[in-house]
């Protein structure tokens, strides 16, 4: 099975990649938490799922292209091509959690009826390594659940549709997990407006 067939199957694949290739977003990562951003570079802070998560969000075009590059020079540019055939990339960020993840019910981050499965993705990767008590990712595949481990090298890509939920689980004092998250959208314009409706309740346009 193809991983376009097991996404399509299944609403979700992985994804395999050179971890180097994360190393320009860890040195943005690195800018952002000392404020020595360029000026062309940008990011938003949302809350997150809980109180301790965090969103940071690209908010420059050079700041989303900096996430893209890590697809398209890696093989992560496969993502693209999986989700409906011909997407892009709609947004970035960081994902950081500082502090315990509570027990959360699952999700889908498109549940809109006007947005199909097939036409959006999420793809999730570590930017760094972290061991318990950080959590990573429960999953439901069907009536079926299953936990998915994070790993650096190793992306998740999931549909919109997809039920998951971060896990319950501690953290380290003065640590924090963070994990690199990319929206992937079709280019279909009869699902444009809703997609975009979704992208614009979570975070600012791009300055």
């Amino acid at each position: 099975m193809t991983r376009a067939q097991q996404f399509q199957d299944h609403l979700f694949t992985e994804l395999a990649f050179r971890a180097r290739h994360l190393s320009p977003l860890r040195r943005l990562y690195r800018q952002m938490l000392s404020d020595c951003l360029g000026e062309q570079f940008s990011f938003h802070a949302s809350p997150g799922l809980h109180a301790n998560m965090t969103w940071h969000y690209a908010t420059s075009p050079p700041t989303l292209a900096a996430f893209h590059r890590c697809l398209t020079d890696s093989d992560l540019g496969e993502s693209l091509s999986i989700v409906h055939g011909d997407s892009r990339l709609l947004a970035a960020c960081f994902v950081v959690v500082e502090g315990d993840t509570p027990v959360l019910d699952y999700h889908v981050d498109y549940g809109q009826a006007e947005i199909p499965a097939g036409v959006t993705g999420t793809m999730l990767t570590p930017l760094i390594a972290f061991e318990p008590p950080f959590g990573h990712l429960d999953c439901r595949d069907g009536t079926r659940d299953f936990e998915y481990r994070y790993k650096v090298g190793d992306a998740i890509l999931f549909d919109g549709k997809f039920e998951h939920r971060s896990q319950a689980a501690g953290s380290v004092a003065n640590q924090a997990r963070v994990l690199v998250s990319w929206s992937i959208a079709t280019e279909d314009t009869r699902y444009s407006f809703a997609i975009k409706r979704v992208i614009d309740s979570q975070m600012p346009p791009l300055d």
